[in-house]
């Protein structure tokens, strides 16, 4: 059985989102690294955006 399979709430974008950002948000808090949620979620969406583009190249040009 997948993770996905198991966990349905890893198909919601939003879901994972904010586990992500909360997560990085408290760890980050925890090496005393001030950082603010709004920065979390536009580099989130940043990153995102960027892992989405490849993937799309690599599903057109696979080699």
């Amino acid at each position: 059985m997948k993770l996905r399979e198991k966990y349905s709430q890893l198909q919601d974008e939003e879901f994972v989102r904010s586990m992500v950002i909360k997560s990085v948000y408290g760890s980050m808090q925890l090496e005393n690294q001030g950082v603010s949620m709004d920065r979390l979620q536009q580099i989130y969406t940043q990153v995102n955006q960027e892992r989405k583009a490849i993937a799309e190249r690599e599903k057109k040009n696979p080699y």
